[in-house]
Parts: C-alpha cells; structure tokens; sequence
C-alpha cells in the first residue's frame, strides 16, 4: 500500500469587521431651516439669506442640497467661489482655509427649506451672516418719482440712455444694470406718460435680471399733510400699492412691494399708522448728508416696520446739483463721492445711495466720456464706475436687503 502524498493545508483567516469600523460614507448633516407661517405667506422671503456652518473634513466633490419638504426631491445649490460676481441667487460657497460653508437660500413653497450636506465631516450652524455671503460691506441705491413729472419723459420712445428724449428712469435703471447696481425705483402710479410708462415698467420687469425693485412712493406725490388730505392717505400709499401690483407682475422675489419711500421724506403719525405693517421697510430721505446713516435700521415694534431710515449717507443730488450744467464732471465732485464710500467701505457699513433723475439731462448726468472739468463727462458715471463691480460689496435694492434683514433676524434653524 502506497503512502498518501503530503499535503499543505493553508488555513486562511479572513479579519471580519464591525460595521461601525466599515469604511462606509458617513451620514450627511442635514439642518432645517424654518420662519413663522403667517410673515411668509404676507412676504415670501424669496430672497436669498446667507447661513453659515462650520464645517470639517469637506471633501473636493462636498455639496450641499436643499428641498423644501420631506417629501419633495432634493436640488444641489450651485457652487460659487470667491472670484464669482454674484449677488441675490441661491448658492453655496466653500472656505476651506476657514473650515466654512456660506449658504444662500430663500424661502419658495413653504415656510422651511431643509439641507444637506454631503461630502462633510461633522457641521456647525454658526449663524446668518450680517450680509448676504459674508461681504464686507453694502451698497443699496434707489430712485425717486417715477411718474411724476412730465419733464422727465416718462413713457417716451427709448433712443437710448443719453438722449434726452428717453424716459429719464428708463436711462437710469440701464445704466446702474450696466454697473450691475440693483435699483429700486419709487413709483408715483398716478402718473404722468399713462400706459406707456406702464408698459416701459414691465418691459425692463420682462428681462428677468432681477434688476430693479418697485416701490410706494405715492399715487401723486404728496408733500405733506395738506396734500395728503386731497386724495386721502390711505389711496397715496396703499392706493399707490394697489395700482403697481395691478399694473406690473414678475416683480422680482415674488410679486411683492416691501418699500414705503417717503414722497420729500415727509411724515407723520397719520402716514405711518397707514404703513403700519404695511411695509418691511419705510424709507426716509433729506437732502443732506447723513454720515451716521451705514447700518441698519431698527426694527419699529410701534408701527411693525423697519424705519423710518435709511436717509442717503451722503447727499448725490446735492453734489451733482452745484454744477451747472447739472452733474458735469469736477474731479473734486468725484472725490468727495468716492472718500464717502471708502470710508464705509472700510468701517464694513451699508452705504445708502440716490438721486433723483428728474432733476437732469440724461446726456450731461450719464454720459460716458472720461472727465475733463466741467467739459465733459460725468461726476455719477465716475462715481459709480468706483462703486461698481467689488466681489467682497452686496450690491442690493432697499426692499430686498430689508427682507433679507427679517429672515436674519427670525428664521429659526436646528438639526432636523
């Protein structure tokens, strides 16, 4: 009988893991993110508040998703960086030196907008920013009269934004849109140029850039409480409403006037007891500067508005109206304009800017020429040429950065 061959017997031991110890992604952070009922339903919050989380770990494919109910589908924001000109759309910003994540999102179907962070290590809510993502400072610019007086063409032929034929608001509002400055225009609805300058209002609302903002400032223009009796306060501002939300639809951040700008800055109780919660925001004005106008205006828990405030930080017709002809460039014009801004620039402040178009030429007040002392050029169009295009600078409309102010202030956000 044959021996049986040696045989190697291998026992190999394979290592079992917990599944703790698996290496399996991790479960994504998710927050919600929510506002009372009855505020939203009277105000939308459409426009994006920026919230900001600590975050740890971010991967290079990190992303973060929103929805607005547990049972609607989940969208990705869009991702922006630091080199992005961006401002007023929904969308998240990674610091990785900073281990931060900046969050803009606006309310849309509901009160809550839930989120998601996937491809993130442990995530902190820190809170909402002062200014949309996080920007060193703000600027915010608007217009008075739109409608009021026929001098200012409005409703005529567009022949472009020097002629001085074209609608004086008209030029205006495409001129700051080649800046990239949001405007808001106080209305008088009213008006002087009728359907056409209606019709000239939802043309440049069609464009859809999120623009301009309109806003109240009156049926005619009242000035104080004589010419407020005339027509009565209550058809002056929410007549006035009335008329714009009959008259203009794709209102950009839903279809809603947040702005009282007050006709001449004129007030008084009667005028405010018709704003009252009425408005999110109620816009005074003088013709001074106001050098201690850079931040926000107080929430008013009398009348349930913030204001009134907001008056100009440093005067533009006033400047622009000791040339003649009106607004004709002088370096030194342009001087005093720009250190206003860079001195709030600096100090991180909200710069609160306007002019009143009717008060000029749209050849002389807009035109595009280098300076040359009271020759040519212009004093705002240089002016705004400095203010324009900052990554680190919110460029937002009075209504909407009021809007924004309310979320950051109220909205509530918690692990869900």
């Amino acid at each position: 009988m044959k021996p049986f061959p040696a045989v190697l017997i291998v026992l190999l031991t394979v290592p079992t893991f917990s599944r703790s110890a698996a290496a399996e992604p991790a479960e994504p952070a998710r927050f919600s993110i929510t506002i009372d009922r009855g505020r939203w339903e009277k105000w939308g919050f459409q426009y994006p508040a920026t919230y900001v989380f600590r975050a740890d770990d971010l991967a290079a494919n990190a992303e973060v998703r929103r929805r607005d109910s547990a049972l609607a589908a989940w969208t990705s924001l869009t991702q922006k960086t630091g080199d992005d000109f961006f401002n007023g759309v929904e969308c998240v910003r990674f610091d990785r030196t900073a281990k931060r994540v900046y969050v803009s999102v606006g309310f849309q179907t509901s009160p809550s907008i839930e989120l998601e962070f996937r491809g993130a290590g442990s995530v902190r809510f820190e809170g909402v920013a002062k200014y949309y993502d996080g920007r060193r400072a703000a600027y915010t610019l608007s217009n008075d009269n739109w409608g009021c007086n026929a001098w200012a063409h409005p409703g005529a032929p567009w022949k472009g934004p020097t002629d001085d034929e074209s609608d004086n608001y008209q030029a205006a509002l495409h001129v700051c849109r080649g800046f990239h400055l949001p405007l808001s225009i106080a209305i008088n609805s009213r008006m002087a140029g009728g359907d056409e300058t209606w019709q000239i209002m939802q043309q440049e609302l069609d464009r859809g850039d999120r623009s301009w903002e309109p806003a109240v400032h009156g049926q005619t223009h009242p000035k104080d409480a004589a010419t407020y009796a005339v027509r009565g306060i209550r058809d002056e501002v929410l007549g006035c409403r009335e008329d714009i939300l009959q008259r203009l639809k794709n209102i950009p951040y839903g279809n809603r006037i947040f702005e009282h700008i007050l006709t001449t800055g004129y007030y008084d109780e009667q005028v405010l007891g018709m704003d009252t919660s009425e408005f999110l925001f109620v816009r005074g004005f003088n013709w001074l500067d106001n050098p201690t106008s850079t931040q926000y205006t107080p929430w008013n828990d009398k009348f349930g508005f913030y204001g009134v405030g907001g008056v100009n930080t440093i005067g533009y017709d006033r400047i622009l109206e000791t040339r003649e002809p009106k607004a004709r460039f002088y370096a030194a014009d342009v001087k005093d304009l720009n250190d206003a801004f860079d001195k709030v620039y600096q100090a991180g402040g909200i710069f609160y800017a306007l002019w009143h178009p009717d008060r000029f030429r749209n050849s002389v007040v807009y035109d595009p020429r280098p300076g040359i002392d009271g020759q040519q050029g212009s004093t705002l169009m240089q002016h705004l040429a400095h203010v324009a295009n900052r990554k680190d600078v919110w460029y937002v409309a009075n209504g909407w950065m009021y809007a924004y102010r309310y979320v950051a202030e109220h909205a509530r956000v918690t692990p869900p």
